[in-house]
């Protein structure tokens, strides 16, 4: 039998010293069912779960120099407020208890560890993602006020401009080049004479290096040079992902022009024709389609003719025929849609508000989002200050990345002092419900799907990683 201890406390809001007795009688039905042996009770009465208050708790302060003599391998609390409610102490405790091999267990909040538990686990993950994304966008909204004005928002301006007082002004001599390489594309030329022009001038890209066809691409991809001012608030990963986004400010002429527009639309034109067709090169659903013999199939792609195709095959080569990753891409997504019903999102809700009212390892979940988080935006400030200190830039520039090391810096100290929400709300669920629904990404694919069974190659047979949940919701397509 272990030995167990229970932590009880009531703070000044509307609680009273009855508080302490229904969570330690609450925590005693819990170690009587689970074959626990009660060795002591800790309580603290009227004092906060915030912050430093716990350094006055006398008897949270006692209960963790006991831990440490090993007359214990188990803390029982009512719920995980009584402990902290500050992400910081929680992750602090945690890491002290798991040192000493002690557990701790919250006796209205023991969800389990079924398979259930980690779907909702994983859910729960990407939900406060979501919650993190809409935080970070509050973060932004000076950068907001400011695209609404058309003015230089921090980073580096294109080639081709100059930032005087937060106006982009033209670089004469790097708008001659701009033009040069929209030029060359509009008559179907290559770029090497131009760009091996420019190294013989010195004539380098904004962060002081010899610019190169990906930069020409980045360059003629560029609706500035028509004097569209474009600000996109939440900046996509990939480069690909951050052109054309709906939910971006456009100001018409905001910019001084150096590419008219309608030469800027040709050239678009043009490397459109030039850009590879077929099925787009992520594989969306990899891992989770599997051949009628029950082998899984694999991604795989073919050129012919100048395009390339996207197929999944049998891993075991047992004959049956290769099948468009396109038509099971459309597959999936079709199914996720079906699946996000109305009726399907209240049903994922409520498992959702269980899950995060019983679930013990949730907030170590969210610390472990909220840090990936912090070290990706301490990533990018990192490499600005590497920038910065690797060689001698303009003064333009230099003002530039401070800024932009200075925007990075205001949403890493908002990271480090976001606490978890005690209750996701609805509105929170169903947005990010209908996110899910309205474009659904590869991440969304996995986490909804567990897998997709091919049956005569126009058969897709689906299945969600929500049966639990939704019941045995498949469906073929």
């Amino acid at each position: 039998m272990r030995n167990a201890v229970i932590y009880a406390r009531y703070s000044s809001d509307k609680q009273t010293e009855d508080s302490i007795e229904a969570q330690v009688r609450a925590c005693r039905d819990y170690a009587a069912a689970k074959g626990f042996q009660i060795v002591n009770i800790y309580a603290d009465e009227a004092i906060s779960g915030k912050g430093a208050a716990t350094a006055s708790r006398k008897q949270y302060q006692k209960m963790l120099r006991d831990a440490e003599k090993g007359t214990f391998d188990t803390i029982l609390i009512h719920k995980y407020d009584r402990i902290a409610r500050n992400l910081g102490e929680h992750v602090n405790l945690e890491k002290k208890l798991s040192s000493l091999g002690v557990s701790l267990i919250a006796a209205a909040q023991d969800f389990g560890t079924s398979n259930e538990a980690k779907i909702m686990r994983a859910l729960m993950w990407s939900l406060s993602e979501y919650y993190l994304d809409n935080l970070s966008s509050e973060v932004k909204k000076g950068h907001k006020e400011t695209a609404l004005k058309g003015l230089h928002n921090g980073g580096v301006a294109p080639f081709g401009y100059d930032v005087v007082n937060q106006q982009y002004v033209i670089n004469e001599l790097e708008a001659v080049y701009v033009r040069k390489l929209f030029d060359a594309a509009m008559n179907r030329q290559g770029f090497t004479e131009i760009l091996q022009e420019m190294e013989a001038r010195g004539i380098k890209g904004k962060r002081g290096k010899a610019i190169r066809y990906p930069q020409v691409y980045e360059m003629l991809r560029n609706e500035k040079y028509t004097g569209v001012y474009v600000y996109s608030p939440q900046e996509e990963a990939r480069r690909a992902d951050r052109r054309d986004k709906p939910n971006a400010i456009r100001i018409e002429s905001a910019l001084p022009i150096i590419i008219s527009k309608a030469k800027f639309m040709e050239v678009q034109k043009i490397m459109s024709e030039r850009k590879q067709t077929g099925a787009k090169a992520g594989y969306l659903c990899s891992g989770l389609v599997y051949c009628e013999c029950g082998a899984k199939m694999h991604g795989m792609k073919s050129r012919r003719k100048g395009h390339e195709y996207h197929y999944f095959y049998c891993s075991k080569k047992c004959g049956a025929p290769v099948i468009h990753m396109d038509e099971v891409d459309k597959a999936a997504t079709d199914y996720l849609h079906d699946l996000l019903s109305p009726e399907n999102q209240q049903k994922i809700m409520l498992a959702l508000r269980q899950y995060q009212n019983g679930e013990q390892g949730r907030m170590d979940e969210f610390k472990a989002v909220l840090s990936k988080r912090i070290a990706k935006k301490q990533k990018q400030y990192d490499t600005l200050m590497k920038n910065l200190s690797g060689a001698t830039l303009p003064a333009d520039i230099i003002a530039d990345i401070g800024k932009q090391m200075q925007s990075l810096k205001e949403e890493i100290a908002a990271l480090q002092t976001t606490e978890p929400p005690k209750d996701f709300t609805v509105e929170q669920i169903t947005a990010w419900l209908n996110a899910l629904k309205a474009s659904p990404d590869d991440k969304a694919v996995h986490l909804l799907i567990e897998r997709i069974d091919i049956k005569e190659k126009t058969v897709f047979s689906v299945t969600s990683t929500l049966k639990t949940v939704l019941g045995n919701h498949g469906g073929s397509r």
